[in-house]
């Protein structure tokens, strides 16, 4: 990190899962000086010990933009799960979101794209610049290539098909992943993410649909995706729900998507039995 960004603060709006907590750690160990928000229902604060996160309950964006202010961050990560999207007629605003509210009510209304660009902009109006969590720790990056495992001829060709049904499906802000099996695909990722995406592979294998085992998920970032956001994200439990879906691995955009925790992550597959790959670009498909 150059000397420059040393030391700076960098607020952290945590969700849920694995990664935030691995975000804040690695921010740290890069010289950064991590402000935690950690969202109430979907993150628990002990994970990020010894630091110690702001609680934020639904409606306190103001409340967060003013920490942030005052802790003098000019540069914030929105990363981890959100379970379900906040009711907005559940909202019970602080005084400074107050006069926002308008504008949170039209956000929640609109699609993901949508509804993480509005949120951009309004930490913008604030002073304060939306960044990528790969620009905070880049170490976090799935590399190119295999990582583990081993891949075929005919699986480079299967990933190559689901990589193109994600893009697709990317471009019409439905979903960033898909599977492929003996050389169709059987399934796409929609609202209801990865792991439903593969619970339904495993239904279709149960139903005698496709076959008992074989295939592959692809997961890349939308066409249109603002790159700072709803970054991709691969991590121990994605080996689990994919050897429970009979498939033989997961392909992810080298640079384009998050591994959370690699050693971790790359273990978790070699356990499984499961192939882990970073894809190129989409005019340059490595061979092994």
């Amino acid at each position: 990190m150059s000397g420059q960004a040393a030391g700076r603060p960098v607020a952290i709006v945590a969700g849920g899962g694995a990664l935030p907590p691995l975000l804040a750690a690695a921010a740290a160990e890069s010289g950064r000086r991590p402000i935690l928000f950690t969202i109430a229902t979907e993150a628990d604060p002990a994970d990020f010990a010894p630091l110690r996160p702001h609680v934020l309950r639904w409606g306190e964006i103001g409340r967060m933009l003013q920490l942030a202010r005052a802790a003098a961050c000019d540069e914030a990560v929105l990363i981890g799960s959100v379970a379900r999207r906040p009711d907005f007629r559940a909202l019970r605003p602080d005084f400074a979101t107050l006069k926002l509210l308008p504008r949170i009510l039209q956000l929640l209304r609109q699609g993901d794209d949508g509804l993480l660009s509005g949120v951009a902009g309004l930490f913008k109006e604030q002073g304060i610049e939306l960044v990528s969590p790969l620009d905070i720790a880049p170490t976090l990056a799935m590399p190119d290539g295999l990582m583990t495992g081993g891949v075929s001829t005919e699986t480079m060709a299967e990933i190559s098909k689901a990589a193109e049904a994600a893009r697709l499906i990317g471009a019409l802000d439905i979903g960033q992943g898909a599977v492929a099996v003996h050389g169709r695909v059987v399934a796409v990722e929609d609202a209801g993410g990865t792991q439903d995406l593969l619970k339904r592979v495993a239904a279709l294998r149960t139903a005698g649909r496709i076959g008992k085992s074989g295939g592959v998920l692809v997961k890349c970032m939308k066409s249109n995706q603002d790159p700072r956001l709803d970054i991709p994200t691969i991590g121990p439990s994605t080996a689990e729900e994919a050897r429970f879906a009979g498939l033989d691995g997961v392909a992810a955009e080298a640079g384009r998507a998050l591994l959370a925790g690699r050693a971790e992550t790359v273990d978790a597959f070699r356990r499984a039995g499961l192939f882990l790959f970073g894809l190129g670009a989409p005019d340059r498909v490595r061979e092994f």
